[in-house]
């Protein structure tokens, strides 16, 4: 059928008709699409790697990790003048305690209340109080500082700090903590980011022309793209700050975008109406940009149950369940994430701080990891029909490779040893040349053995369909009429290649369906996607049959004595390659049996038909005869 699918499968508002669904790419779309989504995988794969070489090169970054820890203390965004704990033994040597409270720098006196955020710094560029803040929380150059603080009793004291970059890892040796940890606390989602990149790229190259997976890999690799530690990188080469955050709202956007759509891409007025809403994001920040995702999660949240609750199909209810679990553990975590950013800044020891770092980074990468974890085995167990064929193809080339070595490992030892054994040299290359040969020799036995077993365990469908479909057809095609034997054909094609309908055409008549009625496939050959599916064995952009294997019974015959017509599977997308090949491979077979059963239909047919002519004839003669016999009885004379 045509994707734009019959007025009653549509919406319209305005005289404007939605399809039912998101269509796959064209080409056009496709190839620009898949040039954006290089870009963004080689940033997600580049961006994370220079960012670490960044982050250990440069020394200063572990004396950045709490704010203020360089002057060996530590202060809060809300007002930095308070000293929230000390960071190292020297900070307390020098007299600095939990509570005080930063009046003056070089005597310079200080407001009352310093909040330190990127607005408050910009306003306040040309302040003199904040630049020396400035200088004492963020400076490169170790110098000796003088302070005038206050203690949470009111008494004023003058201090001298030492700025640099020791303070840090001092009171982590203090804690049993090695320095190098510390510049990885906040990268513990790091730890996912192989996984992730591998689900992107998963995501996209199953099925390049479906939207929504690839939405949902570009999503990913746009929040790698943009998180640190590349954002690191993204700074280092000049990229400016408010694009790295837009790359970062747009990974969102495009997140949300593609649970909103999931699984199939359906389409309503009230899904547009939330996707339109999404680039609000890009002008929101903070605790606002925060509660505007989470309610948008619960609103995806909410649109998968309602659609859970209007699915009858098991597996499609299974599906939106994975994915339920997978955006509720991600709603979860992400929130315990961002309940421990704004915990630690109410921690009161650099041990605490330490360890609230270290759960928010844990619980933001299990975010990150769980949804994916969800989507993929959503996408990946209901969607991915050709993990069987990656599974069975590995499989071959391990088993191969390990019985082509052991063969000539084992063959080229045991001649050395016997020439050792009755010459007492293993200097020769003979047995090398000899294992070599032979290896090469079993390496087609070998191959055809491991690939039959690889077929039967991991590709069990494919192999009954290529291996017991013909003998099927062979045995029913002498005792089954024609329309039971299509019947078993279809069904067992449909299980082979999991397709959602399939269809036989035999001899210019539809004689038989599965998954539709045969007067929709009647509508289907009248479209434009039907006009040369005589000569078109595939055709991707048909979304109801896809793929039409012409029934041809042998070679020398020219003009196939029919179609069969196999349509996508549950997600949309066509039969592989192999199995292609396989429905080729049994075209002949079945063709032949229908070739058959149509001549053996014909000739009982035939017999039929003349066991009633001459049944009506005999009936025809004895009525004759019993009609004449009772008339000559009739003229006989009486005897005395």
């Amino acid at each position: 059928m045509q994707l734009a699918l019959p007025s009653a499968g549509q919406l319209s508002r305005g005289g404007f008709r939605l399809p039912p669904a998101v269509p796959p790419f064209n080409t056009l779309t496709h190839r620009l699409f898949s040039l954006l989504w290089i870009c963004a995988f080689a940033l997600a794969l580049a961006g994370p790697i220079a960012g670490f070489y960044e982050r250990y090169t440069s020394p200063a970054n572990n004396s950045q990790l709490l704010l203020g820890s360089r002057a060996g203390f530590a202060v809060s965004p809300r007002d930095g003048t308070i000293v929230r704990f000390t960071v190292g033994p020297k900070a307390e040597t020098a007299g600095i305690v939990a509570g005080d409270k930063i009046t003056a720098i070089y005597g310079l006196p200080l407001p009352a209340s310093m909040p330190i955020n990127e607005e408050a710094l910009a306003e306040h560029a040309n302040d003199p109080a904040y630049i020396a803040l400035g200088n004492l929380l963020f400076g490169t150059d170790a110098a000796d500082v003088p302070l005038t603080v206050r203690d949470p009793d009111g008494r004023m004291r003058d201090v001298t700090v030492t700025t640099g970059d020791n303070h840090i890892d001092e009171g982590a040796r203090a804690l049993g903590v090695p320095p190098r940890l510390l510049g990885f606390i906040d990268l513990m989602h790091v730890l996912a980011y192989p996984f992730l990149l591998w689900a992107a790229w998963l995501l996209h190259h199953r099925n390049s022309r479906d939207a929504v997976s690839s939405i949902l890999s570009l999503a990913v690799l746009f929040t790698i793209g943009a998180e640190q530690p590349s954002s690191i990188f993204l700074t280092h080469i000049g990229v400016p700050r408010w694009l790295n955050v837009a790359i970062f709202d747009l990974g969102n956007i495009l997140l949300l975008t593609g649970i909103l759509l999931f699984p199939h891409g359906n389409l309503s007025w009230r899904r547009i109406g939330l996707i339109a809403v999404l680039p609000i994001l890009l002008f929101l920040q903070g605790t606002l940009y925060q509660t505007f995702f989470v309610c948008f999660m619960i609103i995806t949240v909410l649109s998968l149950l309602r659609c859970l609750r209007q699915t009858e199909s098991s597996e499609q209810r299974q599906q939106i369940r994975w994915a339920l679990l997978g955006i509720t553990g991600y709603a979860v975590l992400r929130c315990v994430s961002i309940v421990s950013d704004y915990l630690k800044w109410s921690a009161g020891s650099f041990g605490h701080q330490l360890l609230i770092e270290l759960g928010a980074g844990i619980s933001f990468a299990l975010a990150v990891l769980v949804l994916q974890v969800g989507l993929l085995i959503a996408l990946i167990r209901f969607r991915l029909y050709d993990a069987e064929f990656v599974i069975s193809k590995s499989a071959n080339i391990a088993l191969i490779t390990i019985a082509v070595a052991a063969v000539f490992a084992g063959t080229a030892d045991g001649l050395k040893q016997i020439i050792y054994n009755y010459y007492g040299n293993t200097n020769s290359e003979g047995p090398v040349i000899f294992a070599a040969a032979l290896s090469t020799v079993l390496i087609n036995p070998i191959q055809e053995r491991v690939q039959r077993w690889s077929e039967r365990r991991f590709q069990k469908n494919l192999f009954l369909l290529r291996d017991d479909l013909p003998e099927v057809a062979r045995d029913m095609r002498e005792t089954a009429s024609l329309g039971e034997m299509l019947d078993e054909i279809l069904a067992r094609v449909d299980r082979g290649v999991r397709a959602v309908r399939s269809s036989a055409v035999v001899n210019g008549c539809v004689l038989r369906a599965r998954g539709l009625a045969i007067d929709e496939v009647e509508d289907w050959r009248r479209t434009r996607f039907a006009q040369d599916y005589k000569s078109d064995i595939c055709e991707p952009s048909d979304r109801t049959f896809p793929i039409r294997v012409p029934l041809v019974p042998s070679s020398d015959d020219e003009e196939p004595i029919g179609y069969l017509l196999v349509g996508p599977r549950p997600d949309g997308s066509i039969p592989s390659r192999d199995e292609q090949k396989a429905l080729k491979e049994v075209s002949e077979s079945i063709a032949r049996a229908i070739r058959t059963v149509i001549k053996r239909e014909a000739r009982e047919q035939a017999v039929a038909d003349l066991i009633t002519d001459n049944a009506r004839r005999i009936e025809a003669l004895e009525a004759l005869l019993g009609g004449g016999a009772l008339a000559s009885g009739r003229r006989r004379p009486r005897t005395a």
